[in-house]
């Protein structure tokens, strides 16, 4: 592959302007791989690989991958990455860069109306599994919060997909 740093600084620059702040500390450790359950799904670019295609600047060349909708938004790549990546940002700031260009696959529509309905793409009730290991029963994300599934509601109400008229 021709490295074109033109093409690099326009997906990281890209990425960056969409909320993926961080994805230059990234050494291609792949510790956010293998905690990943998107990865162990087999969604091809999620964490680790989704990041060195964007900073091998390829952003066009995957923008019709529908790997990022597969994020279940579990913050395990966050938890876990030795150099402050956050890698589900990144996810996250790519999938913004999609649905701006709208541009996924109407395979994601599913992951797209359970974002807008639950505050996450993937989403399973956990609260059941939680119980069972003595965790509280609801995880203190917008699964559980109103405000913030109206704020996540609102925003992509707002945004270039709630022009499609899907919600």
């Amino acid at each position: 592959m021709i490295i074109d740093q033109n093409k690099i600084n326009e997906a990281v620059s890209t990425i960056i302007g969409y909320g993926g702040d961080h994805i230059l500390n990234c050494v291609q450790c792949g510790a956010c791989s293998a905690v990943c359950p998107g990865v162990r799904a087999g969604f091809p670019l999620l964490c680790r690989n989704l990041i060195r295609y964007l900073l091998n600047g390829q952003l066009e060349e995957i923008i019709e991958d529908s790997s990022s909708w597969g994020c279940q938004a579990c913050n395990r790549c966050t938890e876990i990455c030795p150099q402050g990546v956050r890698p589900q940002e990144v996810v996250f700031a790519f999938r913004r860069y999609q649905a701006n260009q709208l541009a996924f696959s109407t395979s994601s529509i599913t992951s797209q109306m359970n974002l807008f309905e639950t505050g996450h793409a993937v989403y399973t009730d956990p609260r059941e599994a939680r119980k069972k290991v003595g965790l509280p029963e609801e995880t203190p994300t917008s699964a559980f919060d109103d405000a913030a599934k109206k704020e996540i509601q609102t925003l992509i109400n707002n945004s270039p997909m709630g022009e499609l008229g899907l919600f």
